[in-house]
Formats: C-alpha cells, sequence, structure tokens
C-alpha cells in the first residue's frame, strides 16, 4: 500500500511539474475557448469513470479479501488484475484532457505505463510465490489492467458492482474531492493561457459531466442487470 502512495503521489508532482512547463508554451494549447471547454467534459467523465472503479475495486477487495489470505479474483477482478491501477489510469486521464493538450494524452500513457510497471511486476512475484498456481491460471485468464472489451460486453452489473461495497471505503469521497482539484487547476490555466476565467462556466460543466455520467451508469445499470 506505501509503495502505490508513493507511486500515486510521484505521478501527481511529475503531471504538476509538466503542466508548469506546458504553461511556458501557450501557443500549444488551443485558442478555440469553446474546445477546450469540452476538453473539460471529456476530462470530468474520464476522471468521475476512474474514481468510479476505485470504489468498486476498493470495496469489493474490502468486502472479500479475508484480510489478504484469499486471492481475490471475482467481481470487477474477472475484468482486470489491476482495477485500482485501471481506475488511477482514469483519474490521470481526465485531469490531462482538462489541462494539456490533447495529444499529451500520449505522454501521460508512456509515462504511467513505465511508472508503474515495476510495482505490477513486483506485486505479481508476491502474488505467485503466495498464490502459486491459481495465481498463475489466474493470470491467464485475465488481463493486467485493460478489460477485454468481449468479456466486458458480456458481464452483468450485477456480478461486479454492489454499491454497499462501493460506498464503504475512503473512495468515494474521490467524488467530491477530485473534481474539485481538477476545477481549481482548470480556472488557474484559465487565468494564466487565457487571462482570465470563467469559473462559473467551469462549475457547470463538470456538474453537466456528473450528470451525464449518473444517467450513463443508471442506464448501464438497468440494461445488464
Amino acid at each position: 500500500m506505501k509503495d502505490r502512495i508513493k507511486i500515486d503521489t510521484t505521478i501527481l508532482v511529475a503531471m504538476i511539474g509538466f503542466t508548469v512547463v506546458l504553461y511556458k508554451f501557450p501557443d500549444l494549447y488551443p485558442r478555440d475557448r469553446s474546445f477546450d471547454n469540452m476538453m473539460d467534459f471529456f476530462g470530468a467523465l474520464c476522471l468521475l469513470k476512474g474514481v468510479f472503479i476505485r470504489m468498486i475495486a476498493r470495496g469489493y477487495k474490502k468486502a472479500n479479501s479475508s484480510k489478504g489470505k484469499a486471492l481475490v479474483c471475482n467481481g470487477i477482478y474477472t475484468l482486470t488484475r489491476n482495477p485500482m491501477y485501471l481506475g488511477s489510469f482514469y483519474i490521470g486521464s481526465g485531469f490531462v484532457l482538462i489541462l494539456w493538450p490533447w495529444w499529451a494524452i500520449f505522454i501521460f500513457a508512456l509515462l504511467f505505463y513505465l511508472r508503474f510497471r515495476i510495482q505490477v511486476a513486483k506485486e505479481e512475484k508476491f502474488l505467485t510465490e503466495m498464490f502459486g498456481q491459481e495465481y498463475k491460471t489466474y493470470c491467464q485468464k485475465v488481463p493486467r489492467v485493460f478489460p477485454s472489451l468481449a468479456v466486458l460486453s458480456q458481464t452483468k452489473t450485477k456480478d461486479i458492482f454492489n454499491m454497499q461495497e462501493a460506498l464503504s471505503t475512503k473512495e468515494k469521497y474521490g467524488l467530491i474531492g477530485w473534481p474539485l482539484l481538477a476545477v481549481l487547476f482548470e480556472t488557474a490555466q484559465e487565468n494564466i493561457l487565457y487571462y482570465g476565467s470563467d469559473i462559473v462556466l467551469t462549475v457547470k460543466t463538470f456538474l453537466a459531466a456528473f450528470a451525464f455520467f449518473a444517467v450513463a451508469t443508471w442506464i448501464k445499470l438497468k440494461i445488464r442487470e
């Protein structure tokens, strides 16, 4: 856990540092404010999806891990072996779309891969030593991070999602904390790049994304019951 916290902090610091560097070159950003607002909307959706994935993963593991004595391979863990990292990737991607030029998403993806692959390898070695063939078989069936679209399309929501579990951990506070941080950063960005900000419009954009995400999630839950 401490290693994961260190990695998350490293990624955050690196992103902030790169953001400051990018602000030195304002011409890299689109001058069209409507395009910037559209990127804010999609960035907010990515951010919320990441928080939601982490909520589901943390809640399921808390309810089913038996304090680490049993391999957790059901629920959302049937789609990805590392849902927490997947959630972190979406959250990071959300911030990138909000704060960086759209093409910088590829730089973030590379940074994310280079930073996380070492930690994931360590965890996989530990789990192999702990669970042996059971974990090896699990690795053969389930992708490391990104779910198979074919499997995802056939998965019923009730098999991976439990609202009570999702709300049982501190990850739920990310639904407020991360968007609030993004709004603050976006406001600062607009003041730097466009010499003025419209925080009301920014808040409305994020609220619209939140409403869209909530409705889309509800529809998905109903369709895949």
